[in-house]
């Protein structure tokens, strides 16, 4: 059996000893990702053999996943201890989050008794950080509009700055006012609870966890904000963002800001999935992705976890 624990910030160096330096793009491999959303999705960890193995449930259902495991020597060996881990559990045995260059790998550990999937937002947004930063080309058009009528609305009211102790409350209190005006941003609320203890505990460990953060302001008061911290050399990943949707052009604003002064050096900014939420993915889609990076899970072809849940083909989205 694998002796699961709890994550904790002291796990952070482990880690990242853990997670190739170059390559792993995909959220749930960041060590901020899976420190802030610890609480919401129960995250364990164990070492173990030279892995690094990861287990979370799902959010609600509260069904217990596997993450892929990831280190050096024997995968077929690491990935069977996990089907031991889970018999001995007595809970049903599922990978999740297996990158689409490891499938042929996993197929042939795994097997004739499992069904590799993509289930429906099961993918994050990967873009090139110099579109990001000018918004350039024909297909970015709009969004550039957005920018230019904001500067030329706010000249002199709009301001920038880098988030530290100093105004992290200020962060904070855009979470709250943010969920408290569109609860349907929220899944009815759903999310509320845990995306706000994700965005306290970034706050508060900003320098333990390497995030950047930046607020947007007008006339001082606080519009947008956004914090992201590093994945490898050349990818950035954006953990949170929230803007005044009533302000035409706070979105696009925040996201070009913090590229511009945070993302200098890096390849790609990841801004992570769309969790099947039609707007969400209406809205991440807006800023063309240079490609969609497929989470797939490999369950047991007799499973009823997922009922009649189909795959999804990226090629389609």
């Amino acid at each position: 059996m694998l002796n699961f624990r709890p994550i904790t910030l002291e796990d952070k160096q482990t880690i990242q000893t853990y997670i190739p330096s170059d390559g792993m793009q995909m959220c749930e491999y960041c060590f901020t990702d899976l420190m802030i959303w610890k609480d919401h999705y129960d995250t364990e960890i164990c070492f173990q053999d030279g892995f690094l193995f990861i287990r979370m449930k799902t959010f609600p259902e509260k069904i217990p996943m596997y993450l892929m495991p990831v280190g050096s020597g024997d995968l077929e060996q690491a990935c069977r201890t996990v089907m031991a881990d889970a018999e001995e559990n007595g809970v049903e045995c599922t990978f999740c989050s297996i990158p689409e260059e490891r499938i042929p790998e996993m197929r042939r550990i795994l097997g004739d008794d499992y069904t590799i999937k993509l289930f429906d937002g099961s993918w994050d947004y990967l873009y090139e950080t110099k579109k990001i930063q000018t918004f350039s080309g024909k297909k970015l058009q709009s969004k550039r509009n957005y920018i230019n009528r904001f500067c030329k609305q706010w000249e002199g009211h709009w301001t920038y700055e880098d988030i530290d102790e100093s105004n992290r409350d200020d962060a904070y209190q855009i979470h709250l006012k943010w969920c408290s005006e569109d609860e349907s941003s929220c899944r009815q609320g759903m999310m509320y609870s845990g995306e706000t203890c994700a965005v306290k505990i970034a706050l508060d460990n900003l320098k333990a966890l390497d995030l950047r953060g930046g607020i947007l302001r007008l006339d001082g008061k606080p519009i947008a904000f956004t914090l992201g911290s590093a994945i490898n050399s050349d990818t950035f990943v954006i953990q949170i963002e929230k803007a005044d949707a009533n302000i035409p052009g706070a979105y696009p604003m925040i996201a070009q800001q913090f590229a511009k002064r945070n993302c200098e050096g890096y390849a790609y900014i990841n801004r992570e999935e769309d969790l099947g939420m039609e707007g969400l993915r209406k809205s991440k889609k807006s800023y063309r992705p240079v490609k969609l990076l497929g989470k797939y899970t490999a369950v047991r072809k007799d499973s009823k976890l997922f009922g009649d849940s189909q795959s999804i083909d990226l090629e389609e989205i």
